[in-house]
């Protein structure tokens, strides 16, 4: 479809314009063409000339991304890591389980995280994770799909996801795939 910008203009302003297809030729021996439908003009909208439109009653906020001085890196991550395993083995698992589903709603933390003042954030608002969101982040992408990962490849995914903490992004492999990232509690 090539139109110039006059023709555009044309389309825009004249919303009920119609136009109608040309009617295919006949061919012999095969009767009378069909009738074609008139089908309404669309207008041509350019990407610079969409703008989201807002609601009436509801804010419209700005998103900022998390900056990087603000996220935390490998140190503390593991030391978070190492509380844990600590926490894990105390309470036989079970009391870790129970207070890492009350802190995943209430500080988007595990309990080490929460113990050592850290929150899981999204990474393009700065806002904290949902108990849903905590868990497809925890148990659905950290340890069904990087434990199957790890399976297959020999525990190569591991061992990047390990190292990948250490990047600019200062980012694991499940963080990546949630778009998310570990940063120091403020309140």
């Amino acid at each position: 479809m090539n139109m110039d910008k006059t023709s555009a203009e044309a389309t825009v302003e004249t919303p009920a314009a119609v136009t109608t297809a040309p009617a295919p030729t006949q061919a012999a021996g095969f009767g009378p063409a069909p009738v074609v439908p008139a089908v309404p003009a669309v207008p041509a909208v350019s990407a610079a000339s969409v703008v989201p439109a807002q609601v009436p009653g509801y804010p419209v906020h700005v998103t900022q991304a998390v900056p990087k001085e603000l996220r935390v890196g490998a140190g503390a991550r593991f030391g978070a890591y190492l509380l844990n395993l600590l926490l894990a083995v105390v309470t036989l698992g079970i009391g870790w389980l129970a207070w890492a589903m009350v802190t995943w709603s209430t500080d988007s933390a595990n309990p080490g995280q929460k113990l050592l003042g850290l929150s899981i954030v999204k990474k393009d608002t700065g806002a904290r994770l949902t108990w849903g969101e905590m868990f497809v982040r925890n148990f659905l992408l950290g340890g069904m799909v990087l434990g199957f990962l790890s399976t297959i490849t020999l525990s190569i995914v591991a061992w990047i996801n390990l190292f990948k903490i250490f990047g600019s992004e200062k980012q694991n492999l499940v963080d990546s795939m949630a778009g998310s990232v570990v940063v120091k509690r403020t309140a």
